[in-house]
């Protein structure tokens, strides 16, 4: 990408305030100061929107966008930084999100400090300039994941995040160093996409991906470079979130090892497995000790986990209130709480696995 480039700006934001499409997972909002937000999960306090800062306004910033100069707030001295030392702007919601470990590491602004909102819901084989680099971008990535997933590909219009996503009419960008497209599918096509993009790697060497310390199950590289694919409820109502109304602490810091059972939502965000405990750092009241709701709120290991998988997850052990039942889950928040302990594969330049956290 052209560190001068100048991105035009997009519309006034719909879905803030009365306007009429929604804001969901994987959108970008652009706040009234300047940072921009990426939308997380599809469970939002009333008027309020939950994220991450994915971008800050930065002289010295190698990203243009909406005019000024961007650095990514989540990577510091050219490395990703945990999601307890990112850095978060919260709003007071007078509700239970305030202090739900859950989204003790996203940020929380108003949607009156939304100024402009980019959804995920963009066609870029027709949203970008005729001719220019991303335009061919897309289209080469598309017809990759066409040949990857074969039947598996959704009939519907796939969704584009990531910078690929800010910078869509640009037609000075000249490169990019991933492709994030957004499946807007339910719990069954997401297993069936995860499954066949797994099993892609298995089979082609050259597909798996080593990066930032750890082997990726579902963001391979392909003859267009590299895919990261992100998942987002077709129906929001799916989501086990949905509809929180009440959230408390019950145990803090505990660590559990065990068999992965359940995973129709291991690929979304937040990830909720269903796990068989095995070893654990203390004891589990009740029906949790036999099986375990686990629930991962960083996108870090989103599809890592399939089901007869081994893993490892640090957290806090929630009891949480949705109008659909009431769950008591162990929650994770940081991407260094949770481990994958089968790897789907051994990588020449990767060490064997241990103990140790990534």
């Amino acid at each position: 990408m052209r560190a001068g480039a100048r991105t035009p700006a997009p519309r006034r934001p719909e879905g803030a305030e009365g306007n009429r499409t929604p804001i969901r997972d994987q959108d970008y909002v652009l706040l009234k100061d300047g940072r921009i937000l990426a939308v997380h999960g599809h469970c939002h306090p009333p008027g309020h929107l939950v994220g991450e800062l994915a971008f800050v306004p930065s002289a010295a910033g190698g990203y243009a966008l909406f005019g000024s100069r961007y650095r990514k707030a989540y990577v510091a001295d050219g490395r990703g930084m945990s999601e307890r030392e990112r850095e978060l702007v919260r709003f007071p919601t007078g509700t239970c999100f305030d202090h739900a470990h859950p989204f003790s590491a996203k940020s929380i602004v108003p949607l009156s400090q939304v100024d402009l909102h980019l959804s995920a819901v963009v066609d870029p084989r027709t949203d970008t300039v005729p001719g220019s680099f991303l335009r061919r971008y897309a289209e080469s990535h598309l017809a990759e994941l066409a040949r990857v997933l074969g039947d598996a590909l959704p009939a519907g219009p796939l969704g584009l995040t990531g910078s690929a996503r800010l910078l869509l009419g640009d037609p000075t960008v000249s490169s990019m160093h991933d492709y994030d497209v957004v499946f807007d599918v339910g719990p069954e096509a997401a297993v069936r996409i995860t499954r066949r993009l797994s099993a892609h790697g298995r089979a082609h060497p050259e597909a798996r991906l080593r990066e930032h310390g750890k082997d990726w199950r579902i963001r391979l590289r392909t003859g267009a470079g590299i895919l990261c694919p992100f998942f987002r409820y077709e129906d929001p109502a799916d989501a086990p979130l949905t509809g929180l109304t009440a959230a408390r602490t019950l145990l803090r810091n505990v660590t559990v090892s065990g068999r992965v059972v359940a995973d129709a939502h291991s690929a979304y965000l937040p990830t909720l497995l269903g796990l068989v405990p095995e070893q654990v750092s203390a004891a589990l009241p009740g029906e949790v000790a036999r099986r375990l709701p686990v629930l991962v709120s960083h996108m870090r290991d989103r599809g890592d986990f399939q089901r007869g998988d081994r893993g490892t997850f640090t957290g806090d052990l929630c009891h949480l209130g949705t109008p659909a039942g009431d769950l008591v889950v162990l929650s994770v928040v940081d991407g260094a709480d949770s481990r994958l302990d089968d790897p789907p594969w051994r990588l020449p330049a990767s060490p064997a696995p241990t103990a140790a956290r990534r």
